[in-house]
């Protein structure tokens, strides 16, 4: 829970215990795979800077649904690139459709690991020291795969914005993409600097199967 205290919010001392307490117990067997070098330095500050300059974010996104009666600044802005067919920005949809050959390409040589094409979802969010998400999955479907792509061209481990998926904690590395199965559970973005002065950016992709 949170409480306000003047103009600024406090948050309980144990928010973070959920995520201490799967952390607890390493994961075994986890189905994931971790991807570095996949983007450049400039192309990762190019990317950072041309998703932040385009139009049609919204504030008050939530990692598990409507947050209208939430305490205000606990959501996080949020970007719709592509959702079900639907292309919000054709741009930045041929990027990231570029990307994902990249990731796949990339996950292949290292892991001889494959991964469905049809793209289900392509968002990206932005995340400070306020916004609070919770543990969720991103699809029911077990068919249905996540990539996950950091995009701060620089990122401080000290300022938190690690990722948990399940069990395991994961660094938040500029550059770093996290791919795996879309039901596993999971959570990200706790920034502990209150006094950060650039957004922690991720994109968030959904693959599934093409429809037969």
């Amino acid at each position: 829970m949170a409480k306000r205290l003047g103009n600024t919010i406090q948050l309980d001392e144990d928010y973070p215990i959920q995520w201490q307490q799967r952390n607890s117990i390493p994961s075994m067997n986890l189905k994931r795979y971790i991807l570095d070098g996949v983007i450049s330095g400039e192309e990762l500050l190019w990317i950072y800077h041309r998703l932040l300059e385009t139009p049609l974010w919204t504030l008050s996104r939530t990692s598990t649904g409507p947050g209208r009666n939430m305490i205000p600044f606990m959501g996080f802005p949020g970007l719709g690139i592509e959702t079900r067919g639907e292309v919000h920005n054709e741009f930045l949809s041929g990027y990231f459709r570029s990307l994902i050959f990249r990731v796949k390409h990339q996950l292949k040589k290292d892991y001889s690991a494959q991964i469905p094409s049809e793209v289900k979802r392509i968002h990206v969010g932005g995340k400070s020291s306020f916004s609070r998400t919770k543990f969720h999955s991103d699809s029911k479907d077990e068919s249905d795969w996540t990539i996950l792509g950091f995009l701060n061209p620089v990122w401080n481990a000290k300022d938190g914005g690690e990722f948990y998926l399940d069990k395991e904690k994961i660094e938040y590395k500029a550059g770093r993409f996290v791919v795996f199965p879309s039901y596993i559970e999971h959570d990200g973005g706790y920034v502990v600097n209150e006094s950060l002065s650039y957004w922690r950016v991720a994109a968030n992709i959904i693959l599934t199967k093409p429809e037969k």
